[in-house]
């Protein structure tokens, strides 16, 4: 408003007196204006939505000096990044930084940067190119502190909004962030406690946006719109908002991005029901709704996402019966429902699965999880193409039907009360490094002979358990990179649980890091390996 230009006190104000008394090239450009037509001189080439006029790039460097003066509320910027810089086009305004930083490699351009039209160079102005767009990219811990002003939402040009590690950053996203036609991506990562609110409706009506990635923010107030109107038209394929506190019901008009293929809401307080309608998401390949607040049944609407790789429910407090339109999914590699408060048996459906293990791209699972509270709950996380993990549930039987998975090469069953001898072809079919946790159950017999004649059994811990006495072969022992028995069932083992030693006796592995989920999306290039476990069972040498 004209109150805040005329304001000496306001981002505003500051900013208009810095465009006409000291930004050299506004001031050149105002001098020359045209007096017949009241038009600036053109810039050399422009930008290719904002054009090529002059009162284009006067608008543009008052949005960026007003974004300046904002995030400066209380004191400057730790690096100025040549913001202000009177002599320089806005396209220098950056700095650069040597360090590994997606999307940039080891070259990092903090501050303001462009990109031509023609071959994708960096640019420093637009003298012999055109610009294609602008990226603000301030992912260093710069103490921007203050709001974001409104103005940063008429950057038009502007591709990518990247912020992170701003202590001191306050308020919402302005809702005026839906006229930035151009952008493509939105980043704000490790923000302060003060930043956060509903994100704008008009971010979901942006035609061109793909990605909105809010993650480790500290801020309470975080929240979705509760109504959107979603254009068809509308290309965003990647939403997630992970560990921000997020909170309210996941509301049904996400169901409307129709080019999603990752959706991740994990590690917030998201409450009520999953939508029915989520079963909408036909181009989605990673959901992730695990360590929210959600209740209720699992719609059986989740059986229509033909494409989904992985469906990761787990961590909340959803009941009732496993739907057996889950049984469908012909592409899922990875689904999650543990730790919650299902009742049901598995859905014969689930035998459909079993082609699964056909999908193998890059060291792929196939895995499926049910977690339970009470004995007569099902548990089960089943990852039928190279691991098992069943740890720290309340299963029992036996676990004859792992003998048929030919590709198992992780079983990690510690702490439930599985029952009987294991079976003699179990992990007979691989000839990949096998690691095992079965400590804490109720197994019992001696150790499968298939157990005696790997050579590529590289940890097993198998304490707690009701085995034989001496039911570990000596060829186990020469055998194993790293083995824990109960002392009376491993005469050969060089460490041994004798129920006093807990630092032995209760070792466990965190299943959801092995299976990378720190990697959300990637997960399958983060998944850990043999190594893994033995450098951590290595560990166990310490308390011996």
């Amino acid at each position: 408003s004209l109150n805040l230009l005329e304001d000496e006190a306001t981002p505003q104000g500051k900013a208009i007196r810095w465009i006409v008394c000291d930004d050299s090239i506004s001031v050149q450009l105002l001098e020359n204006q045209d007096p017949a037509t009241g038009n600036l001189p053109k810039q050399k080439h422009g930008f290719r939505l904002g054009g090529d006029a002059g009162e284009a790039q006067v608008i543009r460097r008052y949005i960026l000096a007003v974004f300046s003066y904002s995030t400066s509320k209380v004191s400057p910027w730790n690096d100025s990044l040549n913001f202000l810089s009177a002599d320089l086009h806005e396209c220098n305004w950056h700095k650069n930084y040597t360090r590994s930083n997606f999307p940039f490699g080891d070259f990092d351009p903090v501050g303001v940067s462009c990109q031509d039209e023609l071959d994708g160079n960096m640019l420093l102005d637009d003298y012999q190119y055109p610009v294609e767009f602008m990226m603000v990219n301030i992912r260093i811990a710069n103490d921007l502190n203050g709001p974001l002003p409104t103005e940063i939402g008429y950057l038009m040009d502007c591709r990518s909004l990247m912020l992170e590690n701003h202590l001191r950053l306050t308020g919402p996203l302005p809702q005026t962030m839906g006229n930035m036609a151009g952008l493509f991506s939105v980043a704000l990562l490790l923000n302060g406690p003060n930043f956060g609110g509903e994100l704008p409706s008009s971010l979901f009506q942006l035609n061109y946006l793909n990605t909105i990635h809010i993650q480790d923010n500290l801020g309470k107030n975080w929240s979705l719109p509760t109504n959107v109107q979603v254009s068809d038209d509308t290309q965003l394929e990647r939403l997630l908002l992970v560990r921000n506190s997020f909170a309210g019901i996941i509301p049904p008009w996400i169901a409307k991005l129709k080019q999603l293929q990752t959706l991740d809401l994990s590690m917030n307080n998201f409450q009520g029901a999953i939508p029915e309608t989520i079963g909408d998401l036909s181009s989605v390949k990673y959901l992730n709704l695990l360590g929210n607040n959600l209740t209720e049944s699992i719609p059986s609407s989740l059986g229509k996402l033909s494409e989904i790789d992985a469906l990761i429910l787990g961590e909340n407090a959803l009941q009732g019966e496993l739907p057996a339109s889950i049984g469908t999914l012909r592409t899922l590699q990875l689904l999650d429902v543990g730790s919650n408060e299902l009742t049901s048996t598995i859905p014969s459906s689930f035998a459909n699965l079993e082609s699964l293990s056909e999908y193998t791209l890059f060291n792929e699972t196939l895995c499926f999880k049910l977690d339970t509270h009470s004995s007569n709950n099902i548990s089960l996380l089943l990852i039928s193409s190279e691991y098992l993990v069943l740890e720290s549930n309340s299963l029992n039987g036996t676990v004859d039907v792992l003998e048929s998975m030919k590709n198992l090469t992780v079983l990690l069953t510690r702490s439930n009360s599985f029952s009987g001898a294991l079976p003699d072809g179990l992990f007979s079919g691989t000839s990949d490094n096998v690691v095992v946790d079965i400590g804490d159950n109720k197994f019992t017999d001696e150790l499968p002979t298939s157990f005696a004649n790997m050579s590529y059994l590289v940890s097993l811990f198998g304490p707690k358990n009701s085995f034989a006495d001496n039911a570990t072969q000596s060829s186990v022992c020469d055998n194993s990179t790293l083995l824990v028995m109960d002392c009376d069932a491993c005469e050969c083992c060089d460490v041994c649980c004798d129920g006093e030693n807990d630092g032995v006796c209760d070792f466990q592995l965190d299943g959801r890091a092995v299976l990378g989920y720190d990697c959300g999306a990637w997960y399958e290039y983060c998944v850990r390996g043999a190594d893994y476990f033995a450098e951590a069972g290595n560990e166990l040498l310490s308390y011996t």
